[in-house]
């Protein structure tokens, strides 16, 4: 067995109910190998770092632990950047500090790069505490993916856009610039995209790696939530344009994902915001002037892979004016489909 470095990026702001079951699940790690963990000190108001210390003040294990301050708040994106900057694994993973992993996480995880040095390795994940849909692992157990079946798996929903659950390549994020937007939520769905784009290769080990946290509260959604929300998915939106085209990105699928992406804010603006028909209209023309900057023979070949397509995102072709017009018009004939059904 090769013996592979692996870096755990734990960023830590305000966790202190949850840190210690966190570092415990990484201290009880069964991987062999070298492994270091980078705890990213985000300047929270509560006594999260005193916990961490004194933690860590009593572990004798092969892990090494290293502390990292930023001088303020900066968020998770930048706290995650931090630690990619500062690992010297040849494999990061990222953990949220309000989560855990199973004790073989790493050990699994890493077990397919002694065939092959692949860009990322996804695994498995369980949810606990309160019941909550989430995007599933539709990949096989085992299976590997190159090139442009990577984008097409996620655009069609095989694999999950959460940054957590994937042990990734270093060189490869460095080498393709591959950092958290900062200043953003939902960075998950920019970060996500942009490595489906780019990596060349994957492994899937769909086996419970990850145990996701959910509490009472964490997903609830207040207007003020709702309306950084919709800010979010605007600014998403345009780094994925600007992405492709600065990246030269030839995947059908990641444009196809990208029309998604505005149809999907396009539908959902009335009921994140309390902004009037004129600001949305305003909001979501902006948008698809930017999308127009895509070449109109990509947008025309996106919308021909296949009838359903052509009539979920034939918009992308239409005058800016008629966007919505027509979108409005493919939600009534698919609602209008469905109750047929019934």
């Amino acid at each position: 067995m090769r013996d592979i470095k692996i870096t755990i990026v734990v960023p830590i702001y305000n966790v202190a109910p949850y840190i210690t079951d966190c570092i415990q699940s990484i201290m009880g790690q069964t991987y062999p190998g070298k492994m270091e963990c980078l705890l990213i000190d985000d300047c929270g108001t509560d006594n999260s770092m005193e916990i961490v210390e004194g933690i860590l003040k009593s572990y004798q294990g092969k892990i090494d632990f290293k502390i990292c301050h930023h001088d303020r708040n900066r968020g998770l994106s930048a706290a995650r950047n931090t630690g990619i900057n500062h690992a010297t694994g040849e494999y990061i993973y990222f953990l949220d500090s309000d989560d855990e992993i199973t004790s073989d996480c790493i050990e699994k995880l890493s077990s397919p790069l002694n065939k092959e040095a692949y860009d990322f390795v996804i695994g498995g994940y369980r949810i606990t505490g309160i019941k909550h849909s989430a995007p599933p692992l539709l990949l096989a157990d085992g299976m590997a993916l190159k090139d442009l079946n990577i984008m097409q798996d996620y655009y069609d929903g095989k694999w999950y856009m959460m940054v957590c659950g994937k042990l990734c390549n270093l060189t490869f994020l460095r080498k393709n610039q591959l950092y958290f937007e900062e200043g953003l939520i939902h960075e998950d769905e920019l970060w996500s995209f942009q490595l489906a784009c780019l990596a060349q290769s994957m492994y899937v080990v769909n086996q419970e790696t990850y145990i996701y946290k959910i509490r009472e509260g964490s997903i609830t959604m207040n207007q003020k939530t709702q309306e950084r929300k919709a800010i979010a998915f605007q600014k998403i939106i345009g780094c994925m344009a600007d992405f492709l085209l600065e990246r030269n990105i030839k995947s059908k699928y990641a444009y196809l994902k990208l029309f998604g992406m505005l149809a999907v804010l396009d539908n959902r603006l009335p009921e994140w915001t309390c902004l009037n028909q004129y600001e949305q209209n305003k909001i979501i023309r902006a948008l698809r002037k930017s999308i127009g900057r895509i070449p109109f023979s990509m947008r025309l070949s996106c919308c021909l892979i296949d009838i359903k397509k052509l009539i979920l995102y034939g918009s992308v072709i239409l005058p800016v004016c008629l966007y919505r017009s027509y979108n409005r018009l493919v939600n009534w004939l698919i609602l209008n489909s469905k109750s047929k059904q019934r």
